[in-house]
């Protein structure tokens, strides 16, 4: 019975089909959804855009470089695609489609394939992940550069004949996650834990000299910018490490606000990210996974898992963006919860080859109403919730779909965004004006003006409920009568 239950095309290929769906899905996803939810751009996507437009300047005279490769990135495509929303927020989806194919690896290496797959389906469909991936900041890299490195230290440590290309994007993946600021921490961890953990000096000892030589120069090599600007600007060591103006009370305070949209069920925050982050249903399972774990504390995924947590709430007192990294022990803990309920079903009936492949049907019924609930949830609530709603500027949409690229836009200091909105012309066909010139006939602004000689000839809008009126047009009045 059980031989003949496997020969079941779908029940022997049903790993394969189910990740290829979900590649399938979630690039579907991706290539649409940053420009349907959230619609618009949240001033931190609009300073990640000009920090990217000058690069050069910022690194060659500043120093600044914080986030590096995520700004080199998004330079990039800017460069090609102009400036748009998509092309802000491309880099995200980009690192986005390579971080859930790293949580897919990782998961793969502490669970079943069948285990795996379904916490990677409710990981990289949530609501958390999909606002990170079409999120044009460079807080994807978090859960980036974590997942990347755990999976490569998992494949380093206690394998005999490791790759040197392994060790190598190990190290590399190291030296440019310091970029990010507080990830110095799992850099400075891992090294530490290298020096003085017997398992850890086994596994370094494994490695041929050549493969370390070779490593450790790649990693100087690649953290020699990250070196020379905190040298010339030294500011960039308290933002890499710490905060400014660092009080107790207000880490507490970040700490709060950091992860309050995350389980909030009620209240709707005055925040970009929309609350709850994470469904009922797989905080639930994480619950399962969290109680099933307990008896195995001490092994090296729930020990890594922990110290991860621990590094998310302590380091969010510093940098409110780093919370978003509990989304990777949260897909562990998704992983060991469904691990344990499918052990559970079973082991109800250990000789019964149908009722483990029926077992799959409930499973399926409950993924799909998380799934669906968290698409409703994230595309709804993006466009619904004026809390959230409010933090997103959709100007750039406006502008592209209302204004001839021989209207000029009249750009001053008292304009708001005025250093974002000074890039179309780098990137565009439009004109920014910082006054009215004496052969300007028509033009648009930000502000209603008393304008001699011009008379306001459209007032265009935006769908969202407040602040709707964004860009007034002028237009010169053939009876020089004013407006």
């Amino acid at each position: 019975m059980k031989k003949r239950t496997k020969q079941f095309f779908l029940y022997r290929h049903c790993i394969g089909l189910g990740y290829f769906l979900l590649g399938i899905v979630f690039i579907a996803l991706l290539t649409f959804l940053p420009t349907v939810a959230p619609d618009g751009l949240t001033e931190q996507e609009m300073n990640s855009t000009i920090t990217a437009s000058n690069l050069e300047t910022n690194f060659m005279q500043t120093g600044n470089i914080i986030d590096l490769p995520y700004h080199a990135l998004q330079k990039t495509s800017l460069h090609f695609f102009g400036l748009s929303i998509w092309s802000i927020k491309l880099p995200s989806v980009i690192i986005a489609i390579f971080t859930a194919f790293f949580i897919i690896l990782l998961l793969n290496r502490w669970f079943k394939n069948d285990v795996a797959i379904v916490a990677s389906i409710l990981t990289t469909l949530s609501t958390a992940f999909l606002f990170l991936a079409g999120n044009g900041t460079p807080a994807i890299m978090y859960i980036f550069w974590l997942s990347l490195t755990l999976w490569l230290g998992s494949k380093i440590v206690g394998n005999d004949h490791v790759h040197p290309l392994l060790v190598i994007s190990f190290f590399l993946s190291l030296a440019l996650s310091s970029y990010t600021p507080h990830l110095l921490f799992i850099t400075i961890a891992i090294a530490v834990a290298g020096i003085i953990h017997p398992h850890l000096r086994f596994g370094l000892k494994q490695l041929s000299f050549w493969q370390l030589i070779l490593s450790f120069g790649i990693f100087f090599l690649a953290i020699s910018p990250l070196v020379v600007g905190c040298i010339v600007k030294p500011e960039n060591i308290q933002q890499l490490l710490f905060m400014k103006d660092f009080s107790f009370g207000s880490f507490i305070q970040n700490i709060s606000n950091a992860f309050a949209p995350f389980f909030s069920f009620s209240l709707v925050y005055n925040s970009i990210y929309l609350a709850p982050l994470f469904g009922l249903a797989t905080v639930v399972i994480v619950i399962i996974g969290v109680l099933a774990s307990v008896g195995k504390m001490f092994t090296s995924r729930n020990t890594v898992v922990s110290l991860l947590v621990i590094y998310a709430i302590f380091v969010s007192g510093f940098n409110g963006d780093v919370a978003i990294s509990i989304i990777i022990p949260i897909a562990v803990m998704t992983a060991a919860g469904v691990e344990s309920i499918v052990e559970k079903w079973y082991s109800l009936f250990p000789e019964n080859p149908y009722a483990h492949l029926f077992g799959i049907v409930p499973m399926v019924i409950v993924m799909g109403m998380i799934i669906i609930s968290s698409q409703t949830h994230f595309v709804f609530g993006y466009h619904y919730a004026p809390r959230v709603v409010d933090n997103f500027n959709d100007d750039l949409i406006v502008i592209s779909g209302h204004i001839d690229t021989k209207t000029p836009i009249l750009i001053n200091d008292e304009t708001e965004h005025a250093d974002f909105y000074r890039l179309l012309p780098k990137y565009t066909d439009y004109e920014i004006i910082d006054r009215v010139h004496s052969d300007t006939t028509e033009y648009a602004t930000f502000k209603p003006v008393k304008a001699e000689k011009f008379a306001l000839k459209e007032i265009i809008t935006s769908p969202k409920s407040r602040n709707s009126d964004r860009l007034y047009i002028y237009s010169k009045d053939t009876d020089n009568k004013g407006e």
